[in-house]
């Protein structure tokens, strides 16, 4: 597989910093993204497979609006949403996406540990260059 590509969306931009150097760490081209509004017009520009990890709890658009924009993008996308905040939202963010037909994985819950978050990229890897293959 070619470039593993990641967008993680979280307005902490602490932890998203520590997501990104682990995600660099192991090879991924990070995109960071303050909110919904910067993470769709992002993966709106560019092209081929990639993951997003959607933190449920942003200003601007937060996690479960963004779901309602990403149905629109032509790619294919491979979700994971994040939250340190109650469990409800991100039950349906989850399920609406489903609803919507977008590839999404289990859901992540902060704090992260590392070695997590590097099982869940090499999940993803794997998800990605199974979408690649003709």
């Amino acid at each position: 597989m070619s470039e593993k590509q990641i967008y993680i969306a979280d307005d902490n931009l602490d932890f998203a910093g520590i997501l990104a150097f682990i995600a660099k760490s192991e090879g991924w081209s990070v995109e960071l993204c303050g909110n919904g509004r910067e993470l769709f017009q992002k993966v709106s520009e560019a092209q081929g497979p990639a993951v997003a990890i959607i933190d449920i709890n942003m200003p601007e658009m937060d996690g479960i609006e963004v779901i309602e924009k990403l149905i629109d993008v032509d790619r294919f996308l491979r979700i994971r949403f994040i939250t340190g905040g109650e469990t409800p939202p991100i039950l349906a963010a989850s399920m609406i996406a489903n609803a919507r037909n977008l590839s999404v994985g289990r859901n992540l819950y902060k704090p992260i540990p590392k070695a997590d978050f590097v099982d869940v990229l090499r999940e993803e890897e794997k998800n990605l260059s199974a979408e690649m293959q003709p």
